[in-house]
């Protein structure tokens, strides 16, 4: 669990909190980024027996799911402006 935890926090929010960084600014999201998220989400739900017995693992799932929630919200506006 440490090995997944060190991989999100150094591989995977970087590039989650880029591609929210792209969707604030009016982009759509491009088919590797959706499959990337998905993979991430994937992933999540996983190793979500984990979470429940790790604290700091409850705080990043929360977190992540949020990130998630606001690049999705965002990404539906922009295709709808598109």
């Amino acid at each position: 669990m440490v090995t997944l935890m060190q991989r999100f926090k150094a591989q995977r929010l970087p590039r989650i909190m880029k591609i929210k960084e792209q969707v604030d600014q009016g982009r759509r999201l491009g088919e590797y980024d959706r499959m990337f998220l998905e993979e991430v989400i994937q992933d999540a739900q996983r190793n979500i027996r984990h979470v429940e017995e790790i604290p700091e693992c409850q705080h990043m799932f929360i977190q992540l799911a949020h990130l998630y929630k606001q690049i999705m919200d965002k990404a539906v506006d922009n295709e709808k402006r598109a």
